[in-house]
């Protein structure tokens, strides 16, 4: 701001030269002062703003009502997408999971039986037919009664009635284990919906509840930072704002504008003009001065506090 303020004070100056000089007689110098644009003259444009990051930060909520039970994760921690940050009480999720389980083995067990009874009742079912074969035959000879032959028809029957059955059941114990494991799938789910998990590559910034308090999907249970660089977002006066380019350099400063915390250039400019917003200094600046806003690309990367402000200097062309 000191720079700046050295600008300005130049430029009053040579103003008020040039207005001396008409007075007493402008030299062709002089002259050539009045007829540049202020605008001109000034070689960096000035505007406060702040660091924030290349993705916006995350209000990180559960995604299942409960009771957080522990922080495996702790503020500044880095982690990875998909990592367990934190988990709630599990336990009535836990108990039907092993209730299922239960089930499952003891369905497991019936499926077994099921496939003996059936190797049993096709054992029969062959035997019957081999024997009712065998009776037609004697019977074509004369060799054996009609009554025989309806008392084989019948055995052959009842087996392959049996056979059936047997069949029919293990189908029965087949579709519950299927039912069973579907189940035991969303029952899993339910389970994984009491771990809360980073949602991309980066870091815990801030924890909003502590272990023993109710979780509720629609409050904000962390702060999220994901991974990415650091950028300084400023705002510059309407007055130079036609003149910013992109990949022009930038210094950033501190707020105070007495330490360089870094350098870097312009990656964004936005197409518009807006009020200035809070990286105003005072609340008494004129509400209709405007703005455009400037993202630059930070070389430094370390020691950077999110959303600190700082002043920006753009080296204009």
């Amino acid at each position: 701001m000191r720079q700046s303020f050295k600008r300005l004070l130049l430029v009053a100056t040579l103003l008020t030269f040039s207005c001396s000089g008409k007075e007493e007689g402008a030299t062709p110098e002089v002259n050539e002062i009045e007829r540049m644009d202020i605008s001109e003259i000034i070689t960096s444009a000035f505007g406060n703003g702040r660091i924030e990051t290349e993705y916006p930060l995350i209000q990180l909520a559960s995604p299942s009502t409960g009771i957080l039970a522990s922080i495996l994760r702790n503020e500044n921690d880095t982690v990875y997408k998909g990592e367990v940050i934190a988990s709630l009480q599990k336990t009535s999720e836990e108990a039907e999971i092993k209730r299922i389980l239960a089930n499952i083995k003891q369905l497991r067990a019936q499926g077994l039986i099921d496939e003996e009874e059936i190797k049993e009742k096709e054992s029969r079912t062959s035997k019957a037919l081999k024997s009712y074969q065998r009776t037609i035959q004697l019977f074509d000879l004369g060799a054996e009664t009609l009554e025989v032959l309806d008392e084989e028809s019948l055995q052959y029957t009842v087996a392959k009635s049996n056979l059936a059955k047997a069949q029919k059941q293990k189908s029965v114990t087949e579709t519950k284990f299927q039912g069973l494991h579907a189940q035991l799938t969303a029952a899993k789910a339910k389970l994984d919906e009491k771990n809360i998990k980073a949602p991309f590559n980066g870091k815990v910034l801030e924890w909003k509840i502590t272990p023993g308090e109710g979780a509720q999907v629609t409050e904000t249970v962390a702060q999220f930072l994901p991974e990415g660089k650091f950028i300084a977002t400023c705002e510059i006066d309407e007055l130079l704002a036609d003149r910013l380019r992109l990949g022009q350099r930038a210094i950033v400063r501190n707020q105070a504008g007495d330490k360089v915390i870094s350098e870097g250039e312009i990656t964004f400019l936005s197409n518009f003009l807006k009020r200035k917003s809070i990286f105003g200094d005072t609340t008494s600046e004129a509400e209709d001065r405007r703005v455009r806003t400037v993202e630059i690309a930070l070389e430094k990367q370390s020691g950077m506090l999110i959303n600190s402000r700082v002043q920006c200097e753009i080296i204009l062309d």
